[in-house]
This record gives structure tokens, C-alpha cells and sequence, in this order.
């Protein structure tokens, strides 16, 4: 008697799951141990692509000062630094206001004013000494705002499960005239200013982000006897072929999965701020979770035929 046994292959492509996480195959070998129907299972074949995700650090701000700890997240803890700036910046400007030259938000421009009389140069510079002060409060006060906060919270990295993705994403960040190239400009004792804005070509950018991929491939073979009584005249030949899990007693589990549980980016984003410039073709695809994969089942997957009289296989 001849059997054809049944193997187990699993495949595993992907990221790796977090501990706590259940795979695709533990959740359905979970459902079928008390199945009634179905006697021991006998043949088991996975072809799975599995993305879980897994955990993923995450800035915190803690202030432990108190008798109860305060806890910010990136989010907030920027909300209140803004806050904190913008009120810095308004007392500074309420005391520049107070000041003999007053308060001056704003560059002069020299057209404003008459330079070819004493006048209006002394106002002119009164002027742009004024804004250069102001300048000089914001940044101090940006400064004492930042000092402040980072004096009261701590931050901390912990880790979150399921914030780790498949990023794919593309960021471009071009800021042609920052804040020191303006205080060199207002500083400048030129009438006139003339700056000339650089320019950028970018190119073609092209991202692609796959979370689980499946293009495996399973093929059943059979369960066969074949018995033979033979005398030097006569012949009687017995065979059975039973396909996997085709028959009452016998059972099979056959898996073919692409399974994506946690995010996927495949964005482009691009900022320009203070430049020329011009971008090429952009292209983004991005996929959670893809299965081509193929489960060929039955007789014919293993054999053509049966023995013949001549006792041979055909």
C-alpha cells in the first residue's frame, strides 16, 4: 500500500508582528479546533503575506513638578509653545511702544519718506532702528518662551503599538529667505534692496509603498492506495484516489492570504517658500494589501491516470 502524506508549508512575508498580535493562520487554527465536521485535520498549507505593524516611539512632555505628573503630547506641548511665544512677543511689543521710538513691526520702505531733507532721513532711521529692536524682542522672546517651557517639561520616548507603518512617503522643504537673511536686509544701509530668489527644478518623483504582497502558489496532491493480487496467468488491480479533504473522514486547511493591519503612506509633499521653481511628474501608489496567489486542487494536480493492465502508469 502506498500513501501520498500530507506536508505543511507556511510562507511568511512581511513585517513583524507585535507579541500581542494574533496571525491570520492562529486565528483560523482557533476557529477549527472544535469543529464538529471535520476530523483531525490532516493537511495544512498557508501562503500568507502578513503586515501587523509594530510599535512605533512617540515623543511625550512630562512635568513632574506637581503632585500629579502633567503629560503633553508633541501636539500640544507645541499649541502651548506657540502660546507662550506669542505672549512673550506681545509684552515686548508693548514695551517698544512705550519707548521714545516707538514700535515698529514692519521693514520702512525708503519711498515712504522725503531723504533729501534732514527730517525724513532722521525719521527713516529712527525707523529702521526701531524694527531692527523689534526683531531683536522677538527673537529674545522666542528664546525666553522655549527656555521656559523646556525648563518645565521633560520629554520622553515611549513606544505605541501599531504606530509603525510602511512609510513611503517623499517631504521636500525649501525656504529661500529665513529670519537672519531678513535682519541683514533691514540692517543694510542701502536705499534700495534688490534680492534675487533662487530657483529649483526638481524632477520626476515617483514612491511606491506595499504593506503585504501574496503571489505564493499552492497545489493539492491526493491520497492513493493501490492494491494488486497477481498469479502467472491473471491479474486484479485495486485503486483509490481520494482528493484532499474530499472525503467524510479527512480534512484540509488551505490558506491563500494578504492581510494589511496597519497604515500605509505613500504621499509626496513638497514646500517652497521664498523661491522659483517648478516640479516634475509626480507618481504615488500605494497598497495595503495584495494577493495573486493561486491553490490548485484535485486529481489531476498529481496524476493522469491510474494503473493499467500492462502495469504501468500512464
Amino acid at each position: 500500500m502506498k500513501k501520498l502524506l500530507a506536508t505543511t508549508a507556511i510562507v511568511f512575508v512581511g513585517f513583524a508582528s507585535a507579541a500581542s498580535a494574533q496571525s491570520v493562520l492562529e486565528r483560523v487554527l482557533t476557529k477549527i479546533d472544535n469543529a464538529s465536521n471535520l476530523a483531525q485535520v490532516n493537511g495544512t498549507f498557508a501562503n500568507i503575506a502578513e503586515n501587523i505593524g509594530g510599535a512605533g516611539m512617540q515623543t511625550i512632555y512630562v512635568d513632574d513638578s506637581g503632585a500629579t505628573s502633567v503629560i503633553l503630547t508633541e501636539a500640544e506641548y507645541n499649541a502651548q509653545l506657540e502660546q507662550a511665544i506669542a505672549a512673550e512677543i506681545a509684552d515686548a511689543a508693548a514695551l517698544l511702544a512705550a519707548a521714545p521710538t516707538g514700535l515698529v513691526t514692519a521693514e520702512p520702505n525708503p519711498a515712504d519718506y522725503d531723504l533729501t531733507t534732514l527730517a525724513g532721513q532722521t525719521a527713516y532711521n529712527d525707523d529702521k532702528a526701531a524694527y531692527a529692536d523689534y526683531l531683536d524682542a522677538v527673537d529674545l522672546a522666542t528664546q525666553t518662551a522655549t527656555a521656559a517651557l523646556t525648563a518645565q517639561y521633560q520629554p520622553q520616548e515611549i513606544a505605541v503599538a501599531g504606530l509603525a507603518g510602511v512609510d513611503g512617503s517623499i517631504t521636500n522643504l525649501v525656504d529661500g529667505i529665513g529670519q537672519a537673511t531678513q535682519q541683514a536686509i533691514a540692517s543694510a544701509d542701502v536705499s534700495a534692496i534688490e534680492w534675487n530668489m533662487p530657483t529649483l527644478e526638481w524632477g520626476d518623483m515617483a514612491t511606491t509603498a506595499l504593506g503585504a504582497v501574496n503571489t505564493g502558489e499552492i497545489t493539492l496532491g491526493v491520497n492513493q492506495a493501490v492494491d494488486q493480487a497477481k498469479t502467472t496467468s491473471t491479474g486484479a488491480y485495486s485503486a483509490v484516489v481520494n482528493q484532499l479533504g474530499g472525503a467524510a473522514d479527512t480534512g484540509a486547511l488551505v490558506l491563500n492570504v494578504a492581510s494589511n493591519m496597519t497604515g500605509i503612506n505613500g504621499s509626496i509633499s513638497n514646500t517652497m517658500n521664498e523661491v522659483n521653481g517648478a516640479v516634475g511628474n509626480l507618481s504615488t501608489t500605494a497598497l495595503g494589501a495584495v494577493n495573486t496567489g493561486t491553490i490548485t486542487s484535485g486529481v489531476n494536480a498529481a496524476v493522469t491516470g491510474i494503473i493499467g493492465t500492462s502495469g504501468t502508469s500512464q
